[in-house]
């Protein structure tokens, strides 16, 4: 298990498993991948055909897992080379089976470069940057077991050569966006139920506490109102309902910047099978764009979504809202149904009676039940059940607590039976900033439950009578930290698009021109203090006399003249039947030498202390060192030689 081609083996094969989104497939093959190292490799008469059987075999059982697991099944030829890299560890390999296996090992991160898009692959790319050129290396080892000299280190890139590459590598990053991640990677999603873990989380009693502190989405937005996600405007026993079969229509208003002053919403989102195919907007949006679903539009219930949405590299949608929309107007239909109420009974006639004392205006009474609401009634999580038959007279009336649902189904009906259309609307209130991103958060935790009344001139009106005061703050946690690192990987890296181009350019330019503002302001001051790097610079190697190297230089120089005269000691033995292991250490080595011709063991010994001195200590050896080194190879290659002509 130590092998780094073992090791390449298990990242590819995780990478391969990260493709079905969950955590199974990648433990899985991790398992399996141990379970293959710990048996001892046995030969097998039926290598290739069993190598084309579980290519067939993985691909065939992948296609036909995935839907069960709710995965893509796009990847399952990788899956079919997963299964042939396991049966492989069971058998000894040639040498071309391992090169292929590294192969097929790099082809599995390449499947990370288009599953794995969060910063999880920065962890991914670092292990693959560390274990194949180690893998590599092995392999060479292996092949040549009798090992000349050990690799010295890589040749150093010149200077105009490294910034040639850093050049190329920095124009492909600013000049070819990456904006055709809207590619979808999944399945459409299917539209499901209204509310589902949403109703969890607003009453955690019903169990859904386990995931509120799942994040679902994070906006950018200087002010941001309430978002909305699900719409109920239909009461009946005892209930609300949303309607779950208004149709979409296309949204209108043309290109956002005809209409001036808007407000400028971007949304990414982390789990869109959660969203039911609603885009969560505050306010009303004029114009809506994103990749990761098809035309957006509006319903009669103002919700704006679209009828199909799928998982993609890039859940990022925009939007623009209208700073003073016009009031819109209610058909006859449609006030009715937002009028529909149980009637009150005397008690409650009574009581609101008392808290609108004689206040007249629907507006005015809207505020004040809001207000009443809100501040002598308590908020409250995991309230007792109220009685089935009259639950918003139990809850005014005696127990005066609860959480945000039964606050805004409350007003609600209050204002219905006062003869004001109401609705209740569930989504999402904006937390607070990301200290390092500056996006906003959004997560479970943060839903909620509100109340839009509708009056003839003002439109739609936001009432929210949940005591806000009392809910309970989270607090700071790790995650965010995490949170902040997502969203800047995905849209300075992943999601760099011709906005971020733009952007890019913009900062770009605004700090040329500060900077030659500076030098205009400060230019002699400036270049007198580059005079004097440059002099203090050049002082520092003046100091070293002409012919003479520089510390650095003379240790590169003596490892290279160490691991030379190393390497040909090893070729002096060798062609005599003395072979390096590849896992042997030098002085591992030397110890069989001393064993097998111990009448070279001094001069063996000087040889290979020289190369450890410089290899691994970074020592610089003396030019009297270096003919000591000089006469003990030709001490042992002479050896050799005697040995050979006393054999002949």
């Amino acid at each position: 298990m130590r092998s780094p081609r073992h090791q390449l083996i298990l990242l590819g094969l995780i990478c391969q498993g990260l493709s079905w989104d969950n955590f199974i497939a990648p433990l899985l093959y991790g398992g399996l991948w141990a379970a293959c190292l710990a048996r001892a490799p046995r030969p097998t008469r039926f290598g290739q055909a069993l190598d084309m059987a579980a290519i067939a075999l993985g691909s065939v059982l992948a296609w036909q897992a995935a839907p069960v697991f709710g995965a893509s099944a796009h990847f399952a030829i990788g899956h079919g080379l997963a299964l042939l890299q396991l049966l492989r560890l069971l058998r000894p390999l040639d040498r071309r089976e391992k090169l292929f296996s590294l192969v097929v090992a790099v082809g599995h991160l390449a499947v990370a470069c288009t599953v794995i898009l969060d910063y999880r692959f920065i962890l991914i790319l670092g292990a693959a940057l560390v274990l194949l050129p180690r893998a590599l290396m092995e392999l060479e080892l292996e092949a040549n077991p009798a090992g000349t000299a050990s690799p010295g280190p890589l040749p150093r890139l010149g200077r105009v050569t490294a910034a040639a590459i850093f050049a190329v590598m920095a124009a492909v990053f600013v000049l070819v966006p990456r904006g055709f991640l809207g590619t979808p990677f999944a399945a459409r999603l299917p539209g499901g139920s209204p509310g589902g873990g949403l109703d969890d989380v607003l009453d955690p009693s019903r169990s859904g506490q386990a995931n509120a502190s799942k994040l679902l989405l994070q906006i950018e937005a200087n002010e941001v109102g309430y978002l909305r996600a699900m719409v109920m405007p239909d009461f009946a026993d005892g209930r609300w309902r949303a309607d779950t079969s208004a149709p979409w229509v296309a949204l209108g208003g043309g290109p956002a910047t005809r209409l001036p002053n808007l407000r400028h919403r971007r949304v990414r989102v982390k789990d869109v099978a959660a969203l039911n195919r609603v885009l969560p907007t505050d306010g009303v949006p004029v114009r809506v764009t994103g990749r990761f679903f098809r035309t957006a539009g509006r319903n009669s219930h103002g919700l704006i979504g679209s009828d199909a949405m799928w998982n993609s590299g890039n859940n990022l949608y925009e939007y623009w809202v209208h700073p003073r929309p016009p009031a819109e107007a209610l058909r006859g239909w449609q006030r009715e149904r937002l009028l529909a109420h149980p009637a009150p009974s005397p008690q409650l006639r009574t009581w609101m009676t008392e808290v609108l004392a004689g206040e007249t205006d629907p507006h005015a009474q809207a505020r004040r039940l809001e207000a009443h609401l809100r501040d002598t009634f308590r908020y409250e999580l995991g309230s007792p059940e109220l009685g089935r038959l009259n639950a918003v007279e139990d809850f005014l009336l005696r127990e005066r607590r609860g959480h945000c649902e039964r606050f805004a189904s409350a007003l609600a009906l209050l204002l219905r039976m006062q003869g004001v259309p109401a609705r209740v609307v569930v989504g999402f209130v904006p937390g607070e900033r990301n200290w390092l991103s500056g996006w906003r958060d959004v997560r479970l935790r943060d839903a909620h439950a509100w109340v839009e009344a509708h009056f003839a001139e003002r439109g739609w009106v936001t009432l929210d009578a949940t005591p806000r005061a009392s809910l309970p703050s989270p607090g700071w946690a790790p995650t965010e930290l995490l949170d902040a690192l997502d969203v800047i990987w995905y849209l300075n890296i992943v999601n760099f698009d011709s906005a971020a181009q733009r952007g890019l350019a913009q900062v770009t330019s605004q700090g040329l021109g500060a900077a030659l503002e500076l030098a205009r302001r400060f230019g002699v001051t400036l270049a007198g203090v580059a005079l004097v790097g440059v002099f203090a610079w050049r002082l520092r190697r003046w100091r070293w006399p002409a012919g003479d190297r520089a510390p650095s230089d003379a240790a590169a120089a003596s490892t290279r003249f160490a691991s030379h005269s190393y390497g040909r000691m090893l070729r002096a033995l060798a062609a005599r039947g003395l072979h390096r292991r590849a896992h042997d250490t030098p002085q591992e080595f030397l110890g069989s030498v001393r064993e097998r011709a111990p009448q070279i063991s001094a001069a063996a010994r000087c040889v290979t202390d020289a190369f450890c001195a410089t290899r691994y200590g970074g020592a610089t050896l003396s030019e009297a060192e270096r003919d000591d080194v000089e006469r003990a190879v030709a001490e042992v290659g002479e050896a050799m030689r005697e040995q050979q002509r006393a054999t002949n």
